[in-house]
C-alpha cells in the first residue's frame, strides 16, 4: 500500500521522517493521473515553504546590497548570516527544521517516482518519446527533487544523497556524505532525463505555480553553474577524481578552502546550453513592456504588480503558491514596512526583514535607472494609510533603514486589512531576467561577448527610458570586454535582484565573495566618515546623502489631486523647480488609493510626505535651506541615524570574515552544520565540518 509506505517513519533519523501526503491506498491514488497528482501535492505544500526559512535568515540580508534591520547582537540568526564570527547552535531549528523537511520530501519524491515507473501509460509514453500527463508529473516529481538537493548543497555543502526510497532504519542509518560532485552530476542526468517528456508553462494546464519543462531547463543551467562555481569544501573530506584551483589559503582550523573544480567549464557550457534553451522556449518572458497606459511606464515594476495583483506573473518561472487567509511572509518579511497592528489595520503589520544598503541604494544604482525606487523605499507605511519616514536607527517596521519596495500590500489591487502575514502574496523564487543574466554570465565567462552582451542589454534596456537608451545601455556595454565584462554582468545581477536573495548565492559561487565583503565594509565606511565630517557624502556616481533631510505633511489637493504616487513612474523630466517635485521623489510611495473612506477621517495633512535633500545636500544655513524651513519643512534624521548607529554600518558587516581575513586570504565559512541526530545516527558515516561543533553522544538509538 503506498499509503503505508508514505506514512511510515523509515528511520530514527529525522531527516528520513516520511509522512503521508495523502491518505489512499497505492491502486485509488494511481488510478488517474488527478488523484497521482493529490499525492505531489502533499509534497508541495512542504516544498513551496522549505527554502523560506534560512532565506529569511540568511540570503535575503546577507549580500553585499541586502542586510537586516535588527542590532548584531539582538538576533542569533546574524551570526551564520555575518560568517560565523562565534560559533552557532548545530541543532538551530530553522536549519534543522530544513534539512530534515528536505529529506522528508525527497523521500516521498522516490517513492512516487518509484510507483510511477509501473504505471504502463507512463512506461509507453517514455517508450514512444511522446510527452503526457503521466511522464509530466514523473518529470516534475524529479525535478522537486533536484530543486531540493540543491537547496540543501547550498546551505549543507556535501551531503547525504539517494535516489531510491529509503523504507528501514538500518537503509537510514548506512547513508553516509556524498560529494556535491556526484549530486550535481547525478542531477543533472536525471533532469536531462526527464525534461524532454515533461510541459512548458502554459501546457497541459500547468503555470508558475508547478514545476515545468520550463524551470526544469533552467534548473539544469542553475545546477551546472553552482558546479562550475566556486564554493567553500572541506579540506577532510575525499572528494575522488575531481581536482580543483584554490583562492586564497586553507584554513587549517576547520580545515576548508575555496576551490573551484579545474574542469568547470564542462558545466558552463551545460550551464549556457540549458539556460539558453529555457530563453528561446518562451514560455516564461521578460516583461518589456507596460501595458498599464500614461505614468505607469515601468515594465520592472510591472513584474511585480501581477504578485501583488495575486496573479502568477508571466516573467515566472516558478512562483510559492500562497493562498489569501493563510500565513504567508510576503511581503509581511520581504517588503515595504508597516507600522500597523497585526489586524485591520491599513496596512496591518509587516515586518521588514529585507533591507538595503545605504551604499547599495545611493552608490550603485544609476539616478536614471527606474530599478532603484522600485527596490527600495524610503518612506514606511504608519498602519493608518500615511507615510512615515525610514529611520536608520536598527528595528523594525519604519526603523532598521531603507526596506524592500518590491512588495507592498497598499499597492495590492485589493489591499488585505484583515491581519499581517495573510495577503495571499506569491514568493516569486525564479524569474526571466535571473536566467537571462545567468546566461550573459555564462556566455562571458566561456568568452563569448557577443552574445554575453546581447542577454546582458535585455535586462539592463528596461531599467532605462528611451531617452538614456544610447548613453546608460548601448555606449554602456559596448565599452566592456574579459573582466570587465564579467564584473558588469554581476553588478547588473545585483541591481535588478536586489531584496530578492540571489546575490549571497552569486558572491559565493562568482568566487569574489571576500573582495565583496571588503569593498562593502570600505564604502560603507567612507559614506559614515563623510557623514560625520561634513554633513553628507557624495558617492562617485554623484549622488549625494546627508546627516538630514527636510521633510512636510502636504495636501495632495493643493499640489495635484490626480496625482497617483503609489503605482505610478515618476516623470523623467522632472526637477526641483516642478511642485509635484517633493512628492514624486523618490518614486513609488504613498498609500493605497483604495482607502479613501478611510483617509477622509484622518488629518488631511498627515497622508503624504513631502521630501527635499535626498540626493543632494541642502546646507540649512543656505538660501535654499531657509527658503524650505519657512515653507513648513523640517529637518529630520536620515544618515546621522546611520553615523548615530556606526557599528551596525560599519564593524558589524559580515562580522565572521574581518579585513585580517582578507589580507590572509581566507576561506569565507558560509556552510551550515548538520545536525547532530543525523551524525549521531550514522553508525559513524557522517561527520560534522567547517569548524562547526561535534555533537556529544548522549546515548539513545535506532
Amino acid at each position: 500500500m503506498l499509503a503505508t509506505l508514505l506514512m511510515v517513519s523509515v528511520s530514527c533519523d529525522e531527516f528520513l521522517d516520511v509522512s503521508a501526503p495523502s491518505q489512499v491506498d497505492e491502486d485509488f491514488v494511481f488510478a488517474s493521473v488527478d488523484e497521482a497528482t493529490k499525492v505531489l501535492m502533499g509534497n508541495y505544500e512542504e516544498a513551496y515553504d522549505l527554502n523560506r526559512l534560512l532565506h529569511y535568515e540568511t540570503e535575503a540580508v546577507g549580500s553585499d546590497s541586502e542586510c537586516h534591520p535588527e542590532n548584531y547582537s539582538s538576533q542569533g540568526r546574524h551570526i551564520p548570516e555575518g560568517l560565523f564570527a562565534s560559533e552557532f547552535p548545530i541543532d538551530d531549528g530553522n536549519s534543522k527544521s530544513t534539512f530534515d523537511r528536505s529529506y522528508k520530501v525527497i523521500n516521498r519524491c522516490n517513492l512516487i517516482t518509484e510507483a510511477l515507473e509501473e504505471r504502463p501509460e507512463y512506461l509507453e509514453a517514455v517508450a514512444n518519446g511522446i510527452p503526457n500527463d503521466w511522464t509530466h508529473l514523473y518529470g516534475e516529481t524529479v525535478t522537486m527533487r533536484a530543486h531540493l538537493y540543491r537547496l540543501l548543497v547550498h546551505y549543507f555543502g556535501d551531503v547525504p544523497y539517494y535516489v531510491t526510497p529509503v523504507r528501514t532504519p538500518d537503509e537510514g542509518n548506512e547513508l553516509g556524505l556524498v560529494s556535491r560532485d556526484e549530486i550535481y552530476e547525478s542531477e543533472i542526468e536525471a533532469l536531462r532525463s526527464v525534461e524532454p517528456l515533461m510541459y512548458h508553462i502554459g501546457e497541459g494546464a500547468i503555470n508558475a505555480e508547478r514545476f515545468s519543462r520550463t524551470y526544469t531547463l533552467a534548473l539544469i543551467g542553475g545546477i551546472a553553474l553552482d558546479a562550475a562555481g566556486w564554493q567553500t569544501r572541506r579540506t577532510d573530506f575525499d572528494y575522488g577524481g575531481v581536482s580543483f584551483e584554490q583562492k586564497g589559503i586553507e584554513n587549517e582550523t576547520w580545515k576548508a578552502k575555496y576551490v573551484r573544480r579545474t574542469d568547470w567549464e564542462t558545466f558552463m557550457n551545460i550551464a549556457k546550453d540549458y539556460l539558453n534553451r529555457t530563453v528561446m522556449s518562451n514560455a516564461a518572458t521578460l516583461i518589456t513592456t507596460d501595458e498599464r497606459g500614461s505614468g505607469f511606464d515601468n515594465p520592472f515594476q510591472r513584474n511585480f504588480q501581477y504578485l501583488m495583483d495575486l496573479q502568477v506573473s508571466p516573467e515566472s518561472l516558478y512562483e510559492s503558491g500562497y493562498t489569501r487567509g493563510y500565513n504567508s511572509d510576503f511581503p509581511y518579511s520581504f517588503g515595504r514596512p508597516s507600522g500597523g497592528g497585526g489586524s485591520n489595520a491599513y496596512p496591518a503589520k509587516n515586518y521588514g526583514q529585507g533591507r538595503i544598503y545605504a551604499s547599495f541604494y545611493y552608490g550603485a544604482y544609476d539616478p536614471e535607472d527606474m530599478r532603484r525606487d522600485v527596490t527600495a523605499c524610503v518612506t514606511a507605511n504608519s498602519g493608518a494609510a500615511s507615510e512615515l519616514l525610514i529611520d536608520f536607527t536598527p528595528g523594525s517596521r519604519e526603523k532598521g533603514g531603507l526596506a524592500n519596495n518590491k512588495l507592498d500590500e497598499s499597492r495590492f489591487a485589493s489591499p488585505y486589512t484583515i491581519a499581517q502575514r495573510k495577503s495571499g502574496c506569491n514568493w516569486q523564487q525564479m524569474r526571466m531576467a535571473d536566467v537571462i543574466l545567468n546566461l550573459a554570465y555564462a556566455y562571458a565567462m566561456t568568452g563569448e561577448e557577443g552574445p554575453a552582451k546581447a542577454e546582458l542589454t535585455k535586462v539592463r534596456s528596461r531599467a532605462f527610458s528611451a531617452e538614456h537608451q544610447q548613453e546608460k545601455v548601448i555606449d554602456y556595454i559596448t565599452g566592456l570586454s574579459g573582466q570587465s565584462l564579467i564584473d558588469a554582468i554581476l553588478e547588473e545581477r545585483k541591481l535588478e535582484l536586489a531584496t530578492e536573495g540571489h546575490t549571497r548565492w552569486d558572491m559565493i559561487t562568482s568566487g569574489t565573495m571576500p573582495e565583496r565583503i571588503k569593498k562593502l565594509r570600505d564604502t560603507q565606511i567612507a559614506m559614515v566618515e563623510g557623514l560625520k565630517t561634513d554633513g553628507y557624502y557624495t558617492f562617485p556616481n554623484g549622488v549625494t546623502i546627508s546627516n538630514y533631510i527636510y521633510t512636510k505633511y502636504v495636501r495632495m489637493s493643493d499640489i495635484d489631486p490626480l496625482l497617483n504616487l503609489l503605482t505610478t513612474q515618476t516623470p523623467d523630466d522632472i526637477t526641483t523647480a516642478d511642485p509635484t517635485y517633493p512628492v514624486l521623489v523618490p518614486g513609488w510611495r504613498g498609500t493605497s488609493d483604495l482607502w479613501t473612506d478611510y483617509i477622509a477621517t484622518l488629518p488631511s495633512d498627515e497622508v503624504n510626505l513631502a521630501i527635499r535633500g535626498m540626493y543632494e545636500y541642502i546646507d540649512p544655513e543656505s538660501p535654499e535651506g531657509l527658503a524650505l524651513l519657512a515653507d513648513g519643512y523640517e529637518l529630520s534624521p536620515w544618515g546621522a541615524n546611520i553615523v548615530a548607529n556606526e557599528s551596525q554600518y560599519t564593524s558589524d558587516i559580515f562580522r565572521g570574515y574581518p579585513d585580517s581575513y582578507y589580507d590572509a586570504g581566507q576561506p569565507p565559512r558560509y556552510v551550515r552544520a548538520i545536525p547532530s541526530e543525523t551524525i549521531l545516527k550514522s553508525n559513524g558515516k557522517i561527520t560534522q565540518g567547517y569548524g562547526h561543533a561535534n555533537p556529544v553522544d548522549v546515548g539513545g538509538g535506532g
